[in-house]
């Protein structure tokens, strides 16, 4: 006797999903490119039934999990104008992560041209930045006000000449995410951990001096790969004074 099929406690995704995960419409016509894809892995299996159905991801998100014996499918209505060859790539890639399958290349490189190009690029952040709820604690800290450090690298590396995105202090004291940019909001979160008398200046100075050169080196595409701190970022990095001792400070949070 077979034994039963468990639900999966995780499910496979293509991307992390950072959601205002809305059911948006059932997805039937790519019912059958999923099937095709799972024979295409599992010849000899029998069919489970599958499920597709497109959601309001905040980005292009893809999940698949097995639960009492269906393939439930959640896609990124993002995906429902894509070309079917990329709806084959992504059903093989998530069936494959799924039954722990070797992924074929040639789906990995189509699905990768397909998502890095540039207006896919392009609508995935316009989405995150009108679906994606973000809270802000605001700039002024207890000990450090973000937008008078902001202003005074302003003046130093930048002539002045940077615009200012919104400045906010992260809510809890994250260590694994010290500082980031995050480009659909156009805003610059720093880590509440720099906002204490034992901080010293430089290192938050280097910290926001960091995200401020991702304002002006935004991430660039080279072929499939994203180019997030080029040669040009690195070599204005440098520049930072104190840049060793920030970054030892940093290491021993």
């Amino acid at each position: 006797m077979a034994a039963p099929i468990r639900p999966q406690a995780i499910p496979y995704s293509l991307f992390p999903i950072p959601c205002s995960c809305k059911l948006y419409a059932v997805a039937s016509d790519f019912v059958s490119i999923f099937q095709e894809e799972y024979r295409a892995l599992r010849p000899r299996a029998p069919m489970p039934p599958v499920v597709v159905r497109f959601r309001r991801f905040t980005s292009l998100n893809t999940r698949i999990r097995l639960r009492e014996g269906q393939i439930l499918v959640s896609l990124s209505d993002l995906l429902e104008g894509a070309p079917e060859s990329v709806i084959h790539a992504i059903a093989h890639i998530l069936l494959a992560k799924l039954y722990k399958k070797p992924i074929d290349a040639a789906h990995s490189l189509r699905y990768k041209r397909f998502s890095s190009s540039a207006a896919v690029t392009r609508q995935t952040e316009l989405i995150r930045g009108a679906r994606g709820n973000k809270r802000f604690s605001g700039p002024e800290g207890r000990f450090y006000h973000l937008e008078e450090v902001f202003d005074s690298l302003n003046l130093r590396f930048f002539g002045g000449l940077l615009g200012r995105p919104e400045l906010t202090w992260s809510e809890g004291m994250a260590k694994r995410s010290l500082g980031h940019y995050d480009a659909a909001h156009n805003t610059i979160v720093v880590s509440q951990v720099f906002d204490r008398p034992s901080s010293p200046r430089y290192a938050i100075e280097y910290l926001l001096y960091h995200e401020m050169l991702h304002l002006k080196h935004p991430v660039r595409m080279r072929g499939l790969r994203r180019c997030v701190h080029s040669r040009e970022f690195k070599a204005e990095e440098a520049r930072f004074p104190q840049l060793k001792e920030a970054q030892a400070f940093i290491k021993r949070l």
